[in-house]
């Protein structure tokens, strides 16, 4: 006779609705990069760019990328006596569409690949006719040719004329008209400058200082965000002399500064093929590595409180990576996509509580060999995958100006770490309660709320996939079920 485990208890949710815990101050969204399968005579570019508009997102980061230089880098040569390289041709039709797709909503430029020729090399970067082969060394040189920071500055002086000014004069003297006149709410002044060029915090808050001063002129309402500073950033002195304001001129303190988060499967001990940890461990490390994170959150949130209490947070790339970032052909479980979206889903409500201003979910677009678990697409279809369903999910129900109310979760009268839970209610007053499953097992949850109403909880997790959430009844005093790595919506 086969004996059957008990089952545990339904995980038991309280809100109180009356009391207030904090207003939501953040803004939710994602980034698009200069991806090769984003150009217009590729067969998922329309449908990309339909699930980009519909996420109705504020302030999404475009973001020119120097694995694809000639993608990212409009001036691919230094200029000579008699010409110069500009080029706008294949950048120009990734800016009109992303700013198509935004429809009039405030977006964030980051123009980040500075040309390698600015730097010191031992010999010139080669880069190859193909738009869409990937340069992962392209990035070298730690020394700026022009150590006044003038080559540089102008260099993106020029782009940003050329997008908001309607166009520029070269190193020539020559003009160049472009027609644009887009509005940008923020400019961010590079993107991880720790780690390719590997820029010293003192030098940074120079080139920064350098750019805002030759920039704000051509908008003078565009913010300015500063650092950018990849996941595998440890050096505190960034911030500490970044959010100095005695490092700064006058005017040009950052309006934001920003960071990464990706989790992965880290080396431990050699217990798979590569090394890493298998799948059946990625659960554990992802947020283990979250909890690690939001403690990093809080340093560095006491040291902006201390330095620049007005300058803002953008944690604009959260997300996750499986092994072999670069595999071309890459051996990723279906049910790592819900793993992902909920440990997004799980950092989003974290950083809401924390106060930070923006939360950015990477990527919009990657594809084997560029980053391939980071996608909210799928690179062949261009639909939309788990990762972006619990992110239009979150963005459909909650924003800004939202106040949070006491919530716990429980069972057998202790907190239950299973399941995230956060009661709103919206700026319009309408009663939400988002519920992240951590596990890949479906958890039961009792939901006990003031006054009891009947609700409906929308949900995206393993069972659904990359399909539309799931709607069903939520009836007061009846369990709901919550699926593996879910993200669900309780609306009363």
């Amino acid at each position: 006779m086969t004996v059957e485990p008990p089952q545990p208890p339904p995980t038991e949710v309280l809100l109180d609705w009356n009391a207030r815990t904090g207003v939501s101050r953040t803004t939710l969204t994602t980034h698009v990069w200069t991806a090769p399968p984003l150009r217009r005579d590729s067969p998922i570019h329309d449908k990309a760019f339909g699930a980009l508009r519909d996420l109705n997102a504020d302030l999404a980061r475009f973001l020119p990328w120097y694995s694809h230089p000639r993608l990212a880098v409009p001036a691919l040569t230094p200029p000579t006596t008699s010409e110069t390289s500009w080029d706008f041709a294949l950048l120009d039709p990734f800016v009109e569409d992303f700013m198509n797709a935004a429809q009039g909503r405030p977006v964030v430029a980051d123009f980040a690949t500075i040309p390698s020729w600015m730097f010191v090399t031992p010999e010139p970067v080669p880069v190859a006719e193909d738009p869409g082969e990937i340069h992962w060394e392209y990035e070298q040189g730690t020394e700026l040719r022009d150590p006044t920071l003038n080559e540089v500055v102008d260099y993106f002086y020029r782009i940003a004329s050329w997008y908001i000014a309607g166009g520029f004069t070269d190193e020539l003297g020559r003009r160049h008209e472009s027609g644009h006149h887009y509005r940008f709410a923020y400019w961010e002044v590079l993107c991880e400058p720790d780690m390719g060029h590997r820029i010293p915090p003192e030098s940074y808050t120079r080139l920064y200082g350098a750019v805002v001063e030759r920039l704000r002129p051509l908008d003078p309402e565009m913010k300015f965000i500063g650092l950018s500073l990849s996941p595998v950033a440890r050096e505190p002195e960034y911030f500490w002399h970044f959010l100095d304001p005695a490092n700064h001129a006058d005017g040009v303190a950052p309006d934001a500064i920003s960071y990464h988060f990706y989790a992965f499967p880290e080396i431990v001990n050699p217990v798979s093929e590569h090394g890493n940890a298998p799948y059946e461990h990625w659960r554990g490390l992802f947020f283990a590595q979250a909890e690690a994170f939001l403690d990093q959150v809080r340093h560095i949130d006491a040291i902006r409180r201390r330095l620049a209490p007005a300058t803002r947070t953008f944690i604009n790339e959260v997300g996750t990576y499986p092994p072999d970032l670069m595999n071309p052909a890459p051996t990723i479980p279906e049910e790592y996509w819900s793993l992902s979206a909920a440990l997004q889903s799980y950092l989003w409500a974290r950083l809401v509580e924390l106060g930070v201003d923006l939360v950015g979910i990477a990527e919009f677009m990657d594809y084997p060999g560029m980053i391939p678990g980071a996608t909210l697409i799928d690179w062949d279809t261009g639909a939309p995958n788990a990762r972006y369903r619990a992110l239009q999910l979150l963005l459909r129900h909650f924003a800004a100006g939202d106040s949070l109310v006491t919530t716990s979760s429980s069972v057998f009268g202790y907190p239950d770490n299973r399941i995230h839970a956060q009661g709103f209610v919206t700026v319009g007053g309408d009663r939400k309660l988002l519920l992240v499953n951590k596990t890949d097992e479906p958890v039961g949850v009792a939901i006990t709320a003031q006054d009891g109403r009947p609700g409906q909880v929308e949900q995206t997790g393993v069972g659904s996939g990359a399909a539309a959430p799931v709607r069903t009844p939520v009836r007061p005093g009846e369990p709901v079920v919550i699926d593996a790595f879910a993200t669900a919506v309780v609306s009363f």
